[in-house]
């Protein structure tokens, strides 16, 4: 019997893999908070004067939705329902280009396009995502072979 309706590439990265980073980034945020807001933008320093209440506030509630789409990439990827699997790759896909996007707003044009000064931070938000991205978009053309739907005998035992 099937256990997702993905197939094997597919399921290791977006049901394992990226909920296993998600967590890891969870772990790392709330061990240094500061850390983390301070990276979001290489070559402009920040002390830890400049990291605000609000700043706070909206680095844990950031870290939150770590956990949250962890959570859910787990339950969404590991279903045998192709409708729920199909519409959880196209909305973060779409979460991907926003995350990019944000990213090269916070950083301006010069620090966004300079590769070479990018920091690990950096290449999450971007180098992943695009990464991630265009395997959503491949997995969702059926590149690594069709999502599968289990047949309705299989859900409904009688």
């Amino acid at each position: 019997m099937a256990i997702s309706a993905l197939s094997t590439w597919p399921l290791i990265l977006f049901g394992v893999l990226e909920p296993a980073a998600l967590i890891y980034a969870y772990i790392t945020v709330i061990a240094d908070p500061f850390r983390f807001f301070a990276d979001q933008v290489p070559h402009h320093s920040l002390t830890q004067a400049d990291f605000s209440p609000q700043a706070l506030s909206m680095t844990m509630q950031i870290v939150n939705i770590f956990l949250l789409l962890a959570a859910i990439g787990i339950i969404c990827c590991w279903t045998t329902h192709v409708s729920i699997v199909r519409w959880y790759l196209i909305a973060v896909a779409l979460g991907d280009l926003g995350h990019i996007y944000a990213t090269a707003v916070g950083m301006g044009p010069a620090a966004f396009w300079d590769v070479n000064g990018w920091n690990h931070i950096v290449w999450g938000n971007v180098g992943a995502s695009i990464f991630l991205h265009v395997n959503r978009l491949a997995t969702l053309l059926g590149l690594f072979g069709p999502l599968r739907d289990v047949p309705t005998t299989l859900k409904q035992k009688k």
